[in-house]
């Protein structure tokens, strides 16, 4: 496997793991709303933080399928792959 696709399948691992992490969290959360309202709070965040999240999966996955077939695209499936790993941190960073 070549370095780039090795560095890719890690980006794609590690936001796959995470959208299953945020995702369980997410249902949790969902069904325990009414017990705790604290839980009702955080949802609308939780959701923004799943579905960006998802979308670099997504994403990720898009650029390691490209790269590992040696696609015509697979140049434009990193780069997008990371301007949204550029704009989901942009987006899901604390501010200061």
């Amino acid at each position: 496997m070549r370095p780039l696709a090795v560095l890719i399948a890690i980006v794609f691992g590690s936001s796959a793991a995470i959208s299953f992490g945020l995702l369980s969290t997410l249902i949790v959360f969902f069904f325990l709303r009414n017990k705790h309202p604290e839980f009702a709070a955080e949802l609308p965040q939780l959701l923004l933080s799943s579905v960006v999240v998802l979308v670099m999966t997504a994403s990720a996955g898009a650029s390691l399928y490209s790269t590992l077939r040696s696609l015509r695209w697979r140049s434009g499936a990193l780069v997008a792959m990371c301007l949204i790993m550029l704009g989901g941190g942009w987006i899901l960073w604390p501010p200061a």
